[in-house]
């Protein structure tokens, strides 16, 4: 427990991944923000004990309502997140990724804010064929989504090189409870566990044969809690994922079963792909369980009764 309460500012705090962070740091006492647009995330999702502005990081002109007081720390998950909704509208989707982080970290810069965390997305990598992925690998991404999140990644880049702490975590496939099931335009977990919730076929857009890199909320948690004061992590890029190549037929048939039902005879509907949609990826994650001493805890099983059971209640 930390004696002193020590500012950080969370960006999109109301949303799934946010929200989390942000309980854990009250719960290891720090004084906590919490920036959202609500555009996705929902107020109910900010924990009890955080201060809540409500803002667009895009808005040049709402930079009047972040917090005057000192701030150890910026982790900076707002963001357009859905690969879909990219391609639907993408200069919100430019907007708000890559001018809302250039935004953030020139206010960082002028406000003595001098550590910034920023999660980016396995969807910067494209699709590449030497795997699992390691940070080394030329990064080609497909979707406008991968487009706009390796733009704010540069940014991030350029302000280590002015005197910013900063630190790149590419998020892998992330689930748990807290995951908004309503929206069936990201997640895949919770697109699936939504179909499975309201006893409906599920609906699979893309093949069975894709893989991805499922990582539970907890697990992610405690790699930004450990990156954020750890010396070696400063200026790096690092991915947070398991290691675990999971086929997308192997994720449905564990869902099912555990709902409970039989994965032989639920109905499963394929249908065509999202657009620029990747096939397959999985991490290397050598890098940061070296400099962290992190390894993911919670296995995809086990990961998943715990979000249906949340789920279910």
């Amino acid at each position: 427990m930390i004696k002193s309460k020590k500012g950080v500012i969370v960006t999109g705090g109301a949303g799934f991944i946010g929200s989390h962070l942000a309980r854990r740091l009250l719960e290891d006492g720090y004084r906590v923000w919490v920036i959202d647009n609500l555009s996705t995330g929902f107020e109910s999702n900010i924990p009890a004990g955080a201060e809540f502005i409500k803002m667009d990081i895009a808005d040049s002109k709402s930079y009047n309502k972040m917090p005057s007081g000192e701030t150890h720390a910026l982790f900076h998950l707002a963001a357009q997140s859905s690969g879909e909704i990219s391609h639907e509208k993408p200069e919100a989707d430019l907007t708000t990724n890559a001018l809302g982080t250039l935004l953030l970290l020139r206010w960082c810069l002028e406000n003595n804010a001098p550590r910034f965390v920023y999660a980016s997305s396995m969807a910067v990598y494209g699709d590449v064929v030497a795997l699992p992925v390691n940070e080394r690998e030329t990064c080609q991404p497909i979707s406008l989504y991968g487009i706009s999140k390796m733009t704010a990644e540069n940014y991030v880049r350029h302000f280590s090189q002015r005197e910013l702490k900063t630190t790149i975590f590419r998020i892998f496939s992330t689930y748990g409870p807290g995951q908004d099931l309503n929206n069936l335009k990201q997640g895949m977990v919770s697109i699936y566990m939504a179909f499975l919730l309201n006893k409906q076929p599920i609906l699979v857009k893309g093949s069975r044969e894709r893989f991805r890199d499922f990582i539970y909320i907890d697990d992610v948690v405690d790699a930004w809690i450990a990156a954020m004061d750890n010396e070696k992590t400063l200026g790096k890029t690092y991915n947070l994922g398991t290691g675990k190549k999971t086929f997308v037929w192997e994720l449905i048939e564990e869902e099912i079963k555990t709902f409970g039902y039989d994965s032989n005879t639920y109905p499963v509907i394929y249908a065509e792909p999202t657009p620029a949609d990747q096939f397959g990826l999985y991490a290397d994650i050598s890098q940061v369980s070296s400099d962290l001493n992190w390894l993911p805890k919670v296995s995809l099983a086990i990961g998943l009764k715990k979000m249906a059971e949340w789920a279910r209640a």
